[in-house]
């Protein structure tokens, strides 16, 4: 018995490590896409333009604490459950949840979407409409995302990472040369997260009552969103400088 408890704690080990350098392998190859993306797209735009599309592109950046954030706790509260039937039912609790938020984020910058394109001096407010659809999704990719790290889906997560930076980048240049300009490059950013999430199949098991406490969750949560709005800003500061 204490051998085949050992053997597990091993092969376990053995997975994370393997899966660790696979996702770090992943996250490097998505931030050479992304540096190619960022000199591709300002070459094509002009610095105008390309200004622009940055400016629309960093609601998504702000919008990444609420996605990390559900990724974190979602990845660590499903690693928590013993049985496949318990880690599908917390991703569902959190699927429903972000997807409640991720409409109503998109909804909001719709209808907002003039003062929000007054205040940024856009040139058409609609470019926030064409990136509310990237937001709606956006959010909810972060508990599909966060489920496939729960569950130890280390390829198939960088895999996604990766897609969702091709995606972005040949979609931009696509629609650039179709004439469609920055509002092509917001419209293949949008597609790309709405790509990245229908390209991410999920081996849900069964139906399981709700494990979760609240009092856990509220904590969870509170403790993610105090974290990563820091980090997030000093990110995108950094990125300006």
């Amino acid at each position: 018995m204490a051998n085949s408890v050992t053997y597990k704690t091993k092969t376990l080990q053995a997975r994370i490590v393997s899966g660790s350098v696979v996702l770090l392998s992943g996250s490097g190859l998505t931030m050479a896409i992304n540096l190619a993306y960022n000199i591709v797209i300002a070459r094509y735009l002009g610095a105008k333009d390309f200004g622009h599309a940055t400016v629309v592109y960093t609601l998504l950046i702000l919008l990444s604490a609420i996605t990390l954030s559900l990724q974190l706790i979602g990845s660590k509260v499903v690693a928590q459950q013993e049985t496949p039937q318990g880690k599908t039912a917390v991703y569902r609790v959190f699927n429903r949840g972000s997807w409640v938020v991720g409409i109503v984020v998109g909804l909001t910058l719709v209808v907002l979407q003039k003062p929000i394109g007054n205040y940024l001096n856009l040139p058409d407010s609609r470019l926030v409409a064409l990136i509310a659809l990237g937001c709606a999704y956006y959010i909810p990719l972060g508990t599909r995302r966060g489920f496939l790290q729960g569950t130890l889906g280390f390829r198939s997560l960088a895999g996604n990472m990766i897609l969702e930076q091709i995606v972005r980048l040949g979609g931009s240049i696509g629609l650039i040369y179709a004439g469609w300009g920055v509002h092509g490059v917001i419209a293949a950013n949008s597609a790309a997260i709405v790509i990245a999430y229908h390209g991410l199949p999920l081996k849900l098991t069964g139906h399981a009552p709700n494990p979760l406490r609240l009092s856990y969750a509220a904590r969870e949560t509170f403790q993610a969103t105090v974290f990563f709005p820091v980090r997030c800003s000093s990110i995108t500061a950094a990125s300006y400088w």
